[in-house]
């Protein structure tokens, strides 16, 4: 009967939910990915200020070593400085833990307790997220995070996400045509 839903699952979403979507969907931009570059560089030439008679000769192994050094040691803070990052993330979006319901339809989601009732059409999820311990899909107005520990019966999350992927997506609004100009000058 389509009146009836397929299921209903009832779950608590914590900080430590939050930040396993942080971690699973940021990704390194481009133009991150060119500061931590300039970053490490700047960690490799700031060794090379260190004075010769405490770091050997230029070239030697414990002027490499000691480079090799300076490098690794920023590479750490950086990587320190992403996680505080998707830490305070994670924090500011669940403040608290929060009950949610959600109910599956054969075309969308229905979330309760997320401050309304949100009806989340399956063609409205950009993309789905599949790791071992969560389902997060992507939408236009917040990110929904489904715990693999909601669902009771083995393969549900994996059916639920082969069911929002095999959905046909809208296709994107074609752009009118600018109008044509033209080619000939204005005769005088």
């Amino acid at each position: 009967m389509p009146d009836e839903p397929l299921r209903t699952t009832t779950f608590t979403l914590t900080r430590a939910d939050a930040l396993a979507y942080e971690q699973a969907a940021s990704r390194l931009t481009p133009l991150g990915v060119i500061a931590l570059l300039c970053w490490l560089g700047l960690c490799g030439a700031a060794a090379l200020l260190i004075p010769a008679d405490w770091a050997g000769a230029r070239l030697s192994f414990s002027s490499s070593l000691l480079i090799s050094l300076a490098v690794a040691i920023g590479y750490v803070v950086a990587l320190l400085l992403i996680a505080v990052r998707q830490w305070w993330r994670s924090r500011r979006r669940y403040r608290r833990p929060l009950e949610v319901t959600v109910t599956e339809w054969p075309d969308r989601l229905d979330l309760v307790g997320t401050g309304k009732l949100d009806a989340i059409p399956f063609t409205g999820i950009r993309r789905t997220l599949l790791t071992r311990t969560h389902l997060f899909l992507d939408t236009d107005a917040e990110p929904v995070i489904l715990p693999r520990r909601a669902f009771a019966e083995e393969g549900a999350v994996e059916a639920l996400a082969h069911r929002i992927e095999g959905t046909p997506k809208p296709p994107p609004p074609i752009p009118e045509p600018p109008p044509s100009v033209d080619p000939a000058p204005p005769s005088a």
